[in-house]
């Protein structure tokens, strides 16, 4: 799927995380949709950044599910139920928790986290099962782009999270080589001024290249 062809809601998800790439942060981000599939609260990961815009700053905790949570007001979004979180890699632990304690009941979610993904919290405990919480992700359009983009950043900016690459290899070993050679060539450090829709295609078309040429 071309970047012409997403919704918007998975358009800003993109641009958010990429926006948090260019200013040094962990590329992930979230929003949340009312009913109608209008965006109403925005987050991205501020763990390692102090980005303004986001409530949690520099802490473990400024997860990007987290701080687009944070931005709903409950004495202006008084039913949240019907409401969705969008997340451009799927929740951790934190994450979810935060999610099922929100009363929002639905989740989308663009790729599998293979080290820190929770869906599977969901009905786990007594508490976990007491609401329904409607997960669906991964999205095969687009997951392969999010995993290229933190595989990149994990690489250029911690290689202590090598361990955490090696896990998504299980379940994305093409976009893990392409992050990787992103990362050595510097790839996304180089186009940090493009846009998001020309790097998602850059993406794409270095995914297409790679895949060819393990059947060359």
């Amino acid at each position: 799927m071309n970047w012409n062809q997403l919704s918007s809601q998975w358009k800003r998800c993109f641009e958010l995380a990429w926006e948090s790439y260019q200013l040094g942060s962990k590329p992930i981000a979230a929003l949340v949709t009312n009913e109608e599939g209008k965006i109403v609260a925005e987050g991205k990961c501020a763990v390692h950044c102090n980005l303004p815009d986001e409530r949690i700053r520099c802490n473990e905790i400024a997860h990007a599910e987290v701080n687009a949570l944070l931005n709903i007001d409950n004495r202006v979004h008084t039913y949240r139920a019907p409401y969705t979180l969008y997340s451009t890699l799927e929740p951790c632990p934190l994450c979810m928790g935060a999610l099922y304690m929100s009363g929002i009941k639905n989740l989308k979610y663009a790729a599998k986290d293979e080290y820190g993904g929770s869906i599977d919290l969901l009905g786990s405990t007594t508490y976990m099962s007491r609401k329904k919480i409607n997960a669906e992700g991964p999205f095969v359009s687009i997951e392969e782009v999010s995993i290229v983009l933190n595989v990149a950043f994990d690489i250029e900016y911690d290689p202590t999270k090598r361990f955490v690459i090696e896990e998504m290899k299980k379940v994305y070993p093409e976009a893990l080589e392409v992050g990787r050679e992103f990362a050595v060539h510097r790839t996304l450090q180089q186009n940090k001024h493009l846009p998001i829709e020309k790097i998602y295609t850059l993406i794409q078309k270095a995914l297409i290249k790679h895949l060819k040429s393990l059947h060359s």
